[in-house]
């Protein structure tokens, strides 16, 4: 009897229930790696029970393998992320996460580098600067104290915090590498700050894929990362800021069709060019943007994920006048 899969109902069921425990168990993610090899077991012994039965129903045949199915279920990215792109170079990719941490965290600091050698190329994201305290102090004293604790009894093991806040706060030279920003660290840090965390560090993962193999020291990634707070020569720092609310002449279009649509031209973050964001200044039920993204594209648009808006390479004002001119 599985001990992990738990009253499997079909092939696709098999799946949900292994990205689910895939998250929660992998290494990656801060699980356990006898876990995570007794769920692949489970899994590589139910999955051709569970394909003969589907294609003894469906009459369909199915060419996947339990191997196969694996590698794009073992973490929310995927062991290949939502955006990878194999046409992207890790400097394109560095400079996307860098203007995503300029538009969605202006407040804040972040420090995004990218590099090759011959084994392949990284990215390195370090967080320089927040508006607020990101840290539970209180929290990394008790687990620092703690950690001094266990070493008096000689115990050395991962319990408590070895960061010294304290003598970080002193010193002025806060500079944690944290690696992953995952649950094993979050009591240490604020709500506020550690979603900022997760939140960057996932939008950069999203790039990446992963087909390593500890098992036999197998690495295959499309890149390498770190992920730090501060940096060994230049710590990390509490600076109050207001972001900047850009001047809206000049980077609104004018409101087409009774405030129904708002378009404002930007930049492509890989290319430079010229595009147009449209916005739809409603609530739309299901049906209604399924109609409305219909429109779009018929209108040469396409809706983007990262935007939140339908992105145009021409300027749309006055195809979209015409559109709310004919259905008025």
């Amino acid at each position: 009897m599985a001990k992990y899969f738990k009253n499997v109902k079909s092939i696709e069921d098999l799946k949900s229930q292994f990205r689910k425990l895939a998250i929660a168990h992998h290494p990656d993610r801060g699980g356990d790696v006898e876990i995570m090899k007794m769920i692949n077991v489970e899994y590589d012994a139910l999955f051709p029970i569970w394909k003969d039965k589907h294609e003894q129903k469906t009459g369909e045949h199915l060419n996947e393998t339990a191997e196969s199915t694996r590698r794009e279920f073992y973490t929310q990215y995927g062991w290949e992320g939502s955006r990878y792109d194999s046409n992207l170079s890790t400097k394109e990719i560095a400079a996307t996460i860098r203007t995503y941490c300029k538009e969605k965290y202006p407040t804040w600091k972040f420090s995004v580098t990218s590099s090759s050698f011959s084994g392949g190329s990284s990215i390195d994201v370090a967080v320089m600067e927040a508006p607020q305290q990101i840290f539970d102090l209180e929290a990394c004293r008790l687990a620092y104290n703690q950690y001094l604790e266990d070493e008096k009894i000689g115990y050395y093991g991962r319990r408590g915090l070895s960061l010294d806040i304290e003598k970080m706060l002193a010193e002025d030279n806060m500079y944690w590498q944290i690696h992953v920003p995952n649950e094993s660290i979050k009591p240490y840090f604020t709500e506020y700050g550690f979603t900022a965390l997760k939140d960057v560090y996932g939008f950069m993962e999203s790039y990446n894929y992963d087909d390593s193999d500890s098992m036999i020291d197998y690495c295959d990634c499309n890149f390498y990362s770190s992920f730090d707070i501060g940096k060994w020569n230049k710590p990390f720092r509490i600076v109050p800021k207001t972001a900047r609310i850009k001047s809206a002449a000049a980077e609104m279009k004018p409101v087409v069709g009774n405030d129904y649509y708002t378009v404002t031209k930007s930049k492509h973050t890989k290319t430079g060019a010229d595009i147009w964001l449209v916005k739809v200044n409603q609530t739309l039920t299901k049906d209604e943007y399924i109609a409305e993204n219909k429109k779009m594209r018929e209108l040469g648009g396409y809706y983007s994920k990262f935007t939140h808006s339908f992105v145009f390479n021409e300027d749309p004002t006055e195809s979209l006048t015409e559109q709310m001119a004919i259905t008025a």
